[in-house]
């Protein structure tokens, strides 16, 4: 008997001992659970998060390409008044320069010619009053190489709004037409075609140009997106590997 209840006490302690770790156990497993479960509502609200931002980069990935491919369309249809103006110049040399430079009384139509491209080479658009043929030989042509070089590397992108102005009495003239001219002076036909075709390309860059800057905008806001997305996406990673180790 004495054996007996020894055993019955050392079984007691061993349960008592057994539910107390399991007690622990129960205890820790609980808050293993809601860790868990906070973990998992954690990345579950990232994700949520992740699929808003990339449905955003998704919508404005195609708003962007839409902007593109309307710019390309646009500036497509300068490329002829540009192609057309660097042929013009292509006629331009320093013989033909000079030989118009020598000209002592030209006609009309010639003078307007290089009186128009005064107005375009004005410097901060400062449009000069005298325009005359005998200003045009001491100012843009007074240095014949200086004059083509100017010509060449002129800034079409960027022509003033007072030169824009001063050269439309010059363009709705019938006798502006480079044809016509050809048969005064080469120079002056190649000088006349330039003007002509610059500003054409100029009209259809800006109206592109407000088209460019919202495809600017449009493609700041897309990396600002992937970047936002980029973070989102990294974080739930990370939760994910934080979840995988619970």
């Amino acid at each position: 008997l004495r054996s007996t209840a020894s055993q019955v006490d050392d079984l007691k302690a061993k349960l008592a001992s057994q539910e107390v770790e399991l007690g622990q156990k129960n205890e820790a497993a609980n808050k293993l659970i809601a860790v868990v479960g906070a973990e998992q509502e954690k990345v579950g609200k990232e994700k949520a998060i992740a699929d808003s931002e990339e449905e955003k980069v998704s919508k404005i990935t195609v708003e962007v390409e839409a902007k593109a491919a309307d710019c390309e369309r646009d500036l497509a249809k300068a490329e002829p008044a540009l192609k057309a103006a660097v042929e013009a110049l292509n006629t331009l040399n320093k013989g033909n320069l000079t030989e118009l430079k020598s000209f002592g009384s030209p006609p009309g139509a010639v003078t307007n010619v290089t009186a128009a491209v005064m107005v375009l080479l004005a410097p901060g658009g400062k449009v000069p009053k005298d325009r005359s043929w005998k200003a045009a030989k001491s100012s843009i042509m007074n240095k014949v190489d200086q004059f083509l070089d100017n010509l060449i590397n002129y800034d079409k992108d960027n022509i003033h709004e007072a030169c824009r102005k001063a050269i439309q009495p010059y363009l709705q003239d019938p006798e502006f037409e480079p044809e016509l001219i050809k048969a005064k002076s080469l120079a002056a036909a190649g000088l006349c075609s330039w003007v002509v075709n610059i500003m054409m390309y100029y009209e259809v860059y800006c109206d592109v140009e407000p088209k460019r800057l919202a495809l600017a905008q449009a493609t700041s806001d897309l990396a600002s997106a992937r970047e936002k997305l980029r973070v989102i996406k990294a974080k739930v990673a990370d939760l994910e590997a934080t979840l995988a180790k619970c």
